[in-house]
């Protein structure tokens, strides 16, 4: 019988909430305030780029959620048949 493996799908559910933590650390320690206040161009804030990076992390737990689903309807049929 074939077991899926969810370390995999898991792992990637991990890493978009570290990424998704990173982001969230770097907007909140510009304090709400804007780029010229804090300087925060000169250290490297960029809002676009942590929304685009956001997307990317969403899609990413998308795609994971869609394999750990397909393992589940797998795992169904495979059942339905031995049963």
């Amino acid at each position: 019988m074939v077991v899926p493996n969810f370390s995999i799908p898991l792992n990637g559910f991990q890493q978009a909430g570290w990424d998704l933590d990173k982001i969230a650390h770097r907007i909140a320690s510009q304090g709400g305030r804007s780029s010229e206040q804090t300087g925060a161009a000169a250290i490297g804030l960029d809002p676009a780029a942590d929304m685009a990076l956001m997307a990317q992390v969403e899609n990413v737990a998308k795609a994971n959620l869609r394999v750990l689903s397909t393992h589940d309807e797998v795992a169904k049929n495979l059942l339905d048949v031995l049963g």
